[in-house]
């Protein structure tokens, strides 16, 4: 006896019959929600053009980080955080990733969006001594966290543990280039840093020798900490305790391809294993469970799971070619299910649709910028559809914005956006399955739902194959 399930709204059909989908794609977000009983579905109004057929759900947000979609409120206080967080609990985000709170570079100054490099050449290794001068104190902080505990929401906080401030990052590798804002804790111990004389990285030939040249241990413009070094390791470990106290449940490790594995050829040191079970026991003890993951791009120069042992980590060429997909209009990149770290646990890859440095690199010219946000919501609509965790980063609406504000570009929240994000959550654990038809990207999970994203942008009526989904009617 073939089953029938429905979905009702705006009354367009789709039949998945003998694993055909036939429905209306229109300029607009399709997805079903609803309790045991039916499907709900409500059309939101955006260029983007997707449909997600999905069974009933509850609308909360998974208990795991992993298991979730994550929003990078980037350069947002934390107040201007704790002030949406009802808006980011509705749009289904599980967790929210602030900006490094360690004390940035030129922090007696006021700085606009231009300046955020600044926090990512921080002079600590600890929260800013007397709050941050752009995203509020401890006790804002505190305070963000408590308050989105009550919505289920988790924060995870950006780490700079590979480097410090510099002076002009044209030196390489010495002690004239370590910034005098530095901590003197670190600034006048010479055993905290990798004064080696680099004048650069050979990413040509991706290596982890510890040669002045390698990944570990050559000049990337900023003086490099020895994070083997046992203070240098502390330093981190109480800047980790000190936010799980506040109520942080999670970490991005920035730059972490170049900070050592103990698997290194040369140069290897025992930073992650260290650092790493450090926290997670001291959350534990807290009965807390924290999510780290780190910043991988493009080749580690080595096997991935030497990272993956410790940290999920991002995979950036996947993502890109999903964006590019877009963007070229080729179905063939964007309904790739392609990874470049094949064989790892889903848990333990982070996806997005752009990140900070693709927008904002070069001044406001990274590779990603020339993307439409409509483009890059299309590609977070195939890139959350997925199985992985993925981090929406929120572009500023003008970088001449201070420190710290919000920004006004609402289109985290968009309908469509907020939708996949609630269909991400609906199939936590289910399997993933990829494929096309026509200009149409169709992200099976399990044998229930779909998402379906003309990468065009372009409305119209779809009909094709689906390779997963049970036998029924679906109406939307």
């Amino acid at each position: 006896m073939k089953k029938e399930t429905k979905l009702r709204a705006s009354g367009i059909i789709g039949k998945v019959s003998s694993l055909v989908l036939s429905t209306a794609l229109l300029a607009s977000t399709f997805t079903g929600l609803g309790n045991s009983a039916a499907f709900t579905a409500q059309a939101a109004s955006s260029p983007t053009s997707s449909a997600a057929i999905v069974p009933s759900a509850s609308g909360d947000l998974p208990d795991h980080i992993y298991d979730g979609v994550i929003l990078h409120a980037w350069n947002w206080s934390f107040n201007a955080i704790k002030d949406n967080l009802a808006a980011i609990a509705d749009a289904g985000y599980v967790a929210v990733q602030t900006s490094p709170v360690q004390r940035p570079k030129e922090y007696s100054q006021s700085s606009d969006q231009t300046g955020w490099w600044k926090v990512y050449q921080p002079t600590t290794l600890s929260f800013s001594p007397g709050g941050h001068p752009w995203f509020g104190s401890k006790d804002d902080f505190k305070a963000m966290c408590e308050e989105a505990d009550k919505y289920g929401i988790k924060i995870i906080v950006d780490v700079v543990a590979n480097h410090l401030a510099n002076n002009s990052g044209k030196i390489g590798n010495s002690k004239s280039d370590i910034s005098d804002q530095n901590d003197p804790t670190y600034k006048n111990d010479d055993s905290c840093w990798h004064l080696n004389g680099s004048n650069g990285i050979d990413y040509n030939n991706p290596r982890r020798d510890g040669s002045t040249s390698s990944l570990t241990y050559g000049f990337g413009g900023w003086p490099d900490l020895n994070t083997g070094n046992k203070k240098v390791q502390n330093g981190v470990i109480d800047l980790l305790k000190e936010c799980i106290d506040l109520g942080a449940d999670g970490f991005r490790f920035d730059a972490a391809k170049h900070i050592e594995l103990p698997t290194d050829p040369g140069g290897a040191s025992d930073f992650w294993p260290t650092v790493i079970n450090a926290a997670n026991n001291y959350a534990q003890s807290k009965g807390v469970e924290i999510y780290s993951y780190g910043e991988i791009l493009d080749d580690p120069g080595t096997d991935i799971k030497n990272y993956t042992k410790y940290i999920a980590v991002t995979d950036n060429r996947s993502s890109n070619s999903t964006r590019y997909g877009i963007y070229e209009n080729n179905i063939g990149k964007a309904a790739s299910s392609w990874l470049k770290y094949d064989g790892v646990s889903y848990d333990k890859i982070v996806l997005w649709s752009e990140s900070h440095d693709t927008y904002a690199n070069n001044n406001y010219s990274g590779e990603s910028a020339k993307f439409s946000q409509d483009q890059i919501n299309r590609s977070w609509a195939i890139v959350a559809a997925r199985q992985f965790p993925s981090l929406y980063y929120i572009r500023p609406d003008n970088a001449g914005n201070a420190m710290g504000q919000a920004s006004k570009n609402t289109a985290w929240k968009n309908k469509e956006v907020a939708e996949v994000n609630k269909f991400h959550n609906a199939f936590v654990g289910e399997s993933e399955y990829m494929s096309s038809s026509g200009n149409t990207v169709l992200i099976e999970r399990g044998t229930s739902g779909v998402v379906l994203v003309n990468i065009s942008g372009n409305g119209g009526q779809f009909s094709g194959k689906v390779n997963k989904m049970k036998d029924g009617t679906y109406t939307d």
